[in-house]
């Protein structure tokens, strides 16, 4: 029993809680309908009203109008119903539907509250554009009057745009009038529409007139004047024999001055910006035209300096060509010439005259005025390259053949120390009083031999093939070192077989090994002049009878032994 009194407490207390709350957002959704009529839009209307509206002001006038008698007549006192409803219900214990009136009441006070602030915001932007036309209407007024001001003071700077700059204003002035007439009826949403497009004719025909007097000043004046310098200028370098290759320049001419008219009345017409392209299209070519000219002025420069510098240049390799044949007819008695030199120079001599020939004509055409200085400098160019080239190669001709004495003179040394060394080497071998010499020595012994002689013979003839001398010196020298190997090793074994047969000579009576080894190395050396086999044979016996001996001897003989050096080679000679 006392928990249901106690459940009961609670929902009593619960329900007279939510009532209580429910009674304090009623009265404050009434106090949020307050400000709906702090707003002042009565005397907004009536001042909009003063302002005498016509046309789209007006309709725009009678629609805030009607959403605010509709506000008042019927969305407020809707506002006021739901309130009394929601008051009503907190007396019952319908609470969801309490707070479902509570928040719909909510919602339509703030979407009235929006109507109210853009009803606020319409009147104020009518009142706004009443007084920013009027002012515009001064403002245009002030400056057509000086717009029209300055065509009179430019008349001559604008040209042949006058016309259509003083219609583009008189548009302009018709069009100023009917937003002056819409401004003053009140109609100012079509006077806006006009005045937007009034502004942007207006900042237009200040740009026109920004423009245009320079464009004019280069198609009445720098241009007509750059046009007729350089007409005279092409005439007078014509009168002084330039000639010019594919002449063109008084058509470009022509053209140029055939843009200069057209691009009149594209200014009559006021195409402004195509007038822009055209001028600077006829700066470029009035730019080419003049480079056209001063490229001609410096071609006659420069070809006027090259005719002198060439004319010397070729003098100059004519006679270092002549210098240069009588040398090789010279040497060609002495000396096998075998690369061509006497008919490459012909060749060279050949050409320099052609080059000559082709300098006069160039200076005789320059003189009968009848040069084309552009040409003539870039065939002077590639003349002056043919030039250098043959002097290189007249260069380096010279030097194949100018050391050919001191080649031959060289080589004439280097047989004499050939012979010299191969002397020497008989010498050496002699003072050993050898029984023979091996077949495989003497045969490459004479071999160099012969081959001294024919280097002799070589440098003994008529004319003197100094490269095929050359060559047999690489060969001599080249066999001349491996017969120097042989002629060394000759003697050392030669020399070491001797020494070692001595040394044997001891033990022949006591050791038979070394007895017989003995004999065999004796006919080695006594018959068969095989010094290496010899040395050998004995040098293993004794070795193997009596280790350390032969190395004991050879080691005496190379310590003692004193290096052959070109001392011996001098001393022969002298």
């Amino acid at each position: 029993m006392l928990i249901i009194i106690t459940v009961c407490v609670l929902i009593y207390l619960v329900v007279a809680f939510y009532q209580h709350r429910i009674n304090q957002q009623a009265t404050a959704i009434y106090e949020n309908k307050k400000p709906l009529f702090e707003i002042p839009l009565d005397q907004e209307f009536e001042l909009a009203q003063n302002l005498n509206l016509t046309g789209e002001s007006q309709r725009k006038y009678d629609q805030l109008l009607s959403q605010y008698k509709n506000i008042h007549e019927t969305l407020i006192p809707s506002i006021d119903d739901k309130i009394k409803e929601v008051k009503e219900d907190t007396k019952g214990v319908n609470f969801i539907r309490s707070r479902q009136k509570w928040i719909e009441t909510n919602q339509l006070i703030e979407d009235v509250e929006d109507q109210v602030k853009n009803i606020q915001a319409g009147l104020v932007q009518l009142q706004d554009l009443d007084k920013q036309h009027n002012i515009a209407i001064t403002d245009l007024e002030k400056q057509y009057q000086d717009l029209r001001q300055q065509l009179l003071e430019q008349n001559e700077k604008l040209g042949p745009s006058i016309d259509a700059l003083e219609k583009m204003l008189a548009d302009i002035e018709d069009q100023f009038d009917e937003f002056t007439t819409l401004t003053k009826k009140g109609d100012h949403d079509s006077a806006e529409t006009i005045l937007s497009e009034l502004n942007a004719t207006t900042d237009q025909l200040k740009d026109y007139m920004e423009i245009i007097p320079g464009l004019n000043q280069e198609l009445q004046t720098e241009f007509p004047e750059q046009i007729q310098e350089l007409g005279r200028g092409y005439q007078m370098l014509t009168q002084q024999g330039f000639n010019f290759e594919n002449d063109t320049f008084e058509i470009q001419l022509e053209h140029v001055k055939t843009q200069v008219k057209q691009n009149n009345d594209n200014l009559a017409a006021l195409n402004v910006d195509v007038a822009k392209d055209v001028n600077i299209d006829i700066s470029h070519r009035i730019d080419h035209l003049y480079q056209f000219l001063e490229d001609a002025i410096e071609d006659k420069k420069i070809v006027d300096e090259k005719v002198t510098v060439i004319a010397k240049y070729i003098d100059h390799l004519r006679r270092q060509n002549t210098d240069l044949t009588r040398k090789l007819e010279r040497l060609n008695i002495d000396y096998v010439l075998d690369h061509k030199e006497i008919e490459n120079n012909r060749q060279y001599t050949e050409q320099i005259r052609a080059m000559g020939m082709e300098a006069m004509r160039q200076k005789e055409a320059i003189q009968r005025g009848q040069a084309v200085y552009s040409r003539i400098r870039a065939d002077q160019q590639q003349i002056m390259r043919n030039l250098e080239q043959i002097e290189a190669s007249q260069k380096e001709l010279y030097n194949q053949v100018i050391d050919l004495p001191a080649e031959e003179e060289q080589a004439r040394q280097t047989l004499r120390k050939f012979d010299l060394e191969m002397r020497n080497k008989k010498r050496r071998i002699d003072n050993h009083n050898l029984p023979g010499m091996p077949s495989d020595y003497s045969n490459s012994f004479n071999a160099v031999i012969k081959e001294i002689e024919r280097l002799s013979q070589a440098l003994n003839q008529p004319k003197v093939d100094v490269e095929e001398v050359s060559k047999q010196e690489l060969i001599i020298q080249s066999d001349m070192d491996n017969l120097e190997e042989m002629t060394t090793k000759l003697i050392d074994d030669a020399v070491l077989a001797e020494e070692s047969l001595q040394f044997a000579n001891r033990f022949i009576n006591t050791d038979p090994d070394i007895a017989a080894a003995s004999k065999k190395a004796h006919i080695a050396f006594d018959h068969d002049f095989n010094y290496t086999k010899s040395l050998a044979t004995i040098a293993t016996a004794l070795e193997s009878q009596y280790p350390g001996s032969y190395q004991k001897i050879e080691q005496e003989y190379f310590a003692a032994k004193v290096p052959v050096t070109n001392n011996e080679i001098q001393e022969t000679e002298e």
